[in-house]
């Protein structure tokens, strides 16, 4: 039978083996969820969803009924995408936000673009690099990485790079 200070010992040594244990199962859960294994689906931004007219192309149109593209309706829901019309449905896999410039950024650092021309900055919202996987009616599986920006109430796909300020033209998420 140990002795109260022996006993003691044991706690306090049981207790930091609990506690170091305990981070180490949190460490590798927060990794894994910053990996992607446990974090939570990406939704795709409230703006693009609903029923549009359109395709990974070209633009989305917000108003099926004109549609320079006939017969291209696409449901993009809060997952991904659906276009019955070309049966190809998408699930988006990584969503990442960047500035938008559309007419260009002398400026390359963003403090001071925005101390002097903020106007230029995401004059419609921010863009959008989005991953989509998607499957075709023969259930082939394709990767499809392309920008986004909501434009005048439409959603501008394919984006041109350099519609993006200058800060966010490298790094992580480019094609």
């Amino acid at each position: 039978m140990p002795t109260p200070d022996r006993r003691r010992a044991l706690e306090y040594f049981h207790s930091i083996y609990a506690l170091v244990i305990a981070s180490l199962i949190l460490a590798v859960a927060l990794g894994l969820m910053a990996d992607g294994g446990l974090a939570a689906q990406p939704q795709m931004p409230e703006d693009f969803q609903g029923r549009w007219c359109g395709s990974l192309k070209s633009h989305f149109y917000y108003d099926p009924d004109w549609c320079p593209e006939p017969d291209v309706e696409t449901e993009i829901t809060p997952a991904g995408l659906n276009s019955p019309a070309i049966s190809m449905s998408c699930v988006a896999r990584q969503i990442t936000t960047f500035d938008v410039c559309p007419w260009g950024m002398i400026y390359k650092d963003k403090k001071k673009a925005q101390a002097l021309r903020e106007h230029q900055i995401n004059p419609w919202g921010p863009g959008y690099y989005i991953v989509f996987q998607c499957t075709n009616a023969s259930k082939r599986s394709e990767t499809i990485r392309t920008d986004w920006v909501m434009e005048k109430g439409n959603i501008r796909v394919n984006v041109p790079r350099d519609y993006r300020c200058p800060w966010d033209r490298r790094g992580a998420g480019l094609r």
